[in-house]
């Protein structure tokens, strides 16, 4: 249920980057007003999720000429296809002529989109094909489907709409490289999609996902296998790799000793492995995220890719996809309700979680305390999301 700003609009007064940076400077977390404000969600739109690298889907969802998805930009609804020539593009869902969504399913494959709305025909790469009873002189090559920049990363689909230049991908995501080369995600397929709709601000979900201070209380799932005491060591034992401006994070995940996958026992729970692991190498967990929206861990025997789709100020969409090595079968080598239960119960908890703190920062008592030890990467995200914001001039 929606709840009414606890304050006026945070927009209205000094810059949001700059309360951010502030809170951040005494070690507290942000107020209330900026997980609840409508104005402010509308700018966060506008200035980060339309003006960063978006997560669409996994190459293997567009494997043939013509096998499109569709994925949610700040709010816009944009394509991503593949074309005859095997060239991926990302379009702008929008007929050109009077402004109806061209697709509304997920995903699918097409020789051409239709709009349903007046029949205007467009390639999968754009192109306008048709469009009938025009009048004399009606140039068609004036009015391809709009454009938006993509890119891809280890065979993981990213788009950003972003109107000027944009950051390389592949500079941005260069760090884990080395990291996440072994499990050959590219080659990869998705066994599973989930889809959690949380009644929460995006900014608290991904807080909640950038620390374990909560874990020990909360998923019992998750540290059957996740080993905390090395977690939270002041040693070499957890190394953090991250970007300057905290955007991209990268990191191997310790498990317990014997644990090679983060199962519930530890073992695999598909028997074909990923990539180099199934020749013998060594097995360890890795993560790897580009905020706003996109993280990712993979096991030698699966993988697990999140995006973040923000709806309202209060709602965000989660979608969830399991990825497993391309020969593997269902019911075979895997059970899909084994591969998932670790992360399905961990994000269940977490997602109950999220939706309390949306109701207690809401409440005008609401006062932001320090935070902890733990909570290192949640600082990392303030700092990163001042710094998109400011970029932005809030």
């Amino acid at each position: 249920m929606s709840v009414t700003p606890i304050a006026a609009s945070s927009l209205n007064a000094e810059r949001v980057s700059e309360r951010v940076l502030a809170h951040l400077e005494r070690g507290l977390a942000l107020p209330g007003d900026l997980y609840t404000d409508p104005a402010l969600f509308a700018e966060e739109m506008r200035a980060v999720f339309q003006r960063q690298w978006v997560y669409a889907g996994h190459v293997s969802q567009l494997a043939n000429a013509g096998d499109f998805l569709t994925v949610d930009v700040g709010g816009q609804s944009v394509i991503v296809s593949r074309d005859r020539a095997g060239e991926l593009h990302g379009l702008v869902n929008v007929c050109r002529h009077r402004g109806t969504l061209i697709v509304d399913t997920p995903c699918g494959n097409v020789r051409n989109f239709v709009c349903p709305y007046h029949q205007w025909a467009y390639a999968p790469d754009g192109t306008l094909r048709g469009a009938p009873r025009m009048p004399a002189g009606f140039d068609r090559e004036q009015y391809p489907l709009k454009r938006v920049h993509t890119g891809v990363w280890n065979g993981l689909v990213f788009v950003n709409h972003s109107p000027g230049e944009v950051d390389d991908l592949g500079a941005l995501l260069e760090a884990p490289d080395e990291l996440m080369a072994p499990f050959d995600i590219a080659s990869a397929r998705v066994a599973h999609t989930e889809v959690y709709e949380v009644a929460a601000n995006w900014k608290l979900v991904w807080e909640n996902s950038q620390e374990c201070y909560h874990c020990n209380a909360n998923h019992p799932e998750f540290i059957k296998t996740f080993d905390m005491k090395a977690f939270v060591a002041d040693d070499d034992s957890f190394s953090l790799t991250f970007s300057g401006d905290r955007r991209m994070q990268c990191a191997t995940f310790p498990l317990r000793s014997g644990a090679v996958s983060l199962t519930m026992t530890g073992q695999p729970a598909s028997r074909q492995l990923l990539g180099r692991f199934g020749s013998g190498l060594a097995p360890y967990t890795a993560a790897a995220h580009l905020k706003p929206g996109f993280a990712s861990v993979f096991s030698p025997d699966y993988g697990i890719v999140f995006m973040d789709v923000p709806k309202s100020f209060d709602r965000t969409e989660v979608r969830v996809q399991w990825l497993v090595a391309p020969g593997a079968e269902a019911g075979v080598d895997y059970d899909v309700e084994n591969l998932k239960r670790v992360w399905d119960q961990t994000n269940r908890q977490d997602w109950a979680l999220c939706q309390s703190v949306q109701r207690g920062v809401a409440s005008p008592d609401f006062e932001p305390g320090p935070l902890s030890l733990d909570e290192q990467s949640v600082a990392g995200f303030y700092h990163s999301y001042a710094t998109m914001m400011a970029a932005a001039g809030l």
